[in-house]
């Protein structure tokens, strides 16, 4: 890298800017590698560090609600890495191995079903919950079950061996157009606030 690490001569030709250019960019790109590099090995190293120790709290600085679309890379990180270590828990803890699959990780609604009953399990278990905040977990967990094994029945991700599944139908690219004029139609026919403050029209 260091070989195109050079200082421009005034008024240099085209062929030599580029170079330039494309030195600066190639650079960019390797630090950009490097840092991306250096996140993956420190998550991995949380999630090592807890494998064998049971699920942790949530960290202090966990986001919530817990809103994967709006995470940003630290905030996903954190939140990756208390998942994974409580799903590799649960699935060990409750001999899930038949109800989810080893590839839940890569099915979005997975990971949000997950993430949900992880979060209520460390509400139920934490020390300011009610005596009963255990049972009620376990009640919607086992509904949670039944959802958990007609996803994986519909994904049919078997023996560790991931399956993309590609819905055939959609829905028109006009829906959401479509959606707006009719709120718009249901708006125009409701009254408008009241002023605060001011009595309610009583109707009989």
């Amino acid at each position: 890298m260091d070989a195109l690490d050079f200082q421009l001569p005034d008024d240099p030709p085209a062929d030599m800017v580029a170079v330039a250019q494309l030195a600066a960019t190639v650079a960019r790109l390797a630090e950009a590698v490097d840092t991306l590099h250096q996140q993956h090995l420190a998550l991995a190293d949380t999630v090592g560090r807890s494998a064998s120790a049971g699920p942790r709290k949530a960290p202090q600085s966990m986001p919530w609600p817990l809103r994967w679309a709006e995470l940003d890379r630290d905030a996903a990180a954190q939140a990756w890495a208390w998942l994974i270590d409580w799903v590799d828990w649960a699935v060990d803890r409750y001999q899930l191995v038949e109800e989810i699959p080893a590839c839940w990780y890569q099915h979005p609604p997975l990971i949000e079903e997950l993430s949900a009953l992880a979060a209520a399990w460390h509400t139920a278990y934490d020390d300011t919950a009610s005596a009963d905040g255990p049972l009620l977990w376990h009640e919607r967990f086992a509904r949670a079950r039944i959802r958990l094994r007609d996803f994986d029945d519909y994904t049919r991700c078997r023996n560790g061996t991931h399956n993309d599944r590609h819905l055939d139908l959609n829905w028109p690219d006009a829906w959401r157009e479509a959606a707006l004029l009719v709120a718009d139609a249901d708006l125009a026919g409701r009254p408008g606030a009241a002023p605060a403050g001011s009595p309610q029209e009583v109707t009989s």
